[in-house]
């Protein structure tokens, strides 16, 4: 009996740990309409990914160089999931930079709309952003009408342009709070989230930013 019960929990074990949503962003590979493109409340515009053989790359203007392009808010786009999670659960994505920063992991507890109600609008968020320098984790309120950001935590060391790294982030249900824990490229870090963030669930997703940034895939367990 014991060993009936024993394989019978080992069999499960995969459908315990199994993918919500595992993406390839190679051309043909995935469905759109599992994803929506989300505007920031600091930019005009929402922005665009262009279809690549095996990623999508931020469409950003062609007459800038790059050092310029660090600081054009056309270069931003957001794609986040149209499902949400909770509980204890991994984000991952593969992505790169051409230049000096930065692709990220982003997690949205709500979405708002743009001013002209056409646009789902990022409110209170958290970015996990990879860059030349490091990993900076940026918390992101909306406050009456107004964004402002503060880091809540970082990690430094060398991250290489036109280099492809997996970016994971975890979070992990505890009894004290949420605890995130991040890895990438052999190294890993974390942070306790805000109390705020205890019970809520949340959108998952990427978020083009500051410079050429491309994204191989997208998973969600």
């Amino acid at each position: 009996m014991k060993k009936l019960l024993y394989l019978f929990l080992l069999a499960a074990l995969p459908l315990c740990a199994a993918d919500r949503i595992n993406v390839s962003f190679a051309k043909g590979k995935w469905d759109n309409a599992l994803f929506q493109l989300v505007k920031s409340p600091r930019f005009q515009m929402k922005g665009e990914f262009i279809q690549q053989d095996d990623h999508i790359v931020n469409k950003v203007p062609a007459n800038l160089t790059e050092k310029e392009l660090l600081s054009c808010h056309e270069a931003y786009c957001a794609l986040l999931t149209k499902e949400k999670f909770n509980g204890n659960i991994t984000i991952s994505s593969k992505m790169s930079f051409d230049h000096l920063m930065a692709p990220l992991i982003v997690i949205a507890p709500e979405l708002g709309k743009s001013a002209d109600g056409k646009y789902p609008e990022l409110r209170d968020h958290y970015e996990i952003v990879l860059f030349y320098q490091g990993i900076n984790v940026w918390h992101h309120r909306y406050i009456d009408g107004k964004p402002s950001w503060y880091k809540l935590a970082y990690l430094k060391c060398d991250f290489k342009a036109k280099t492809v790294y997996d970016l994971a982030v975890t979070l992990r249900h505890t009894k004290k709070g949420v605890q995130m824990i991040i890895k990438c490229d052999g190294k890993e870090f974390g942070c306790a989230m805000p109390k705020e963030f205890t019970a809520k669930d949340y959108f998952a997703g990427i978020i083009a930013c500051e410079g050429v940034n491309r994204f191989y895939d997208f998973l969600v367990k």
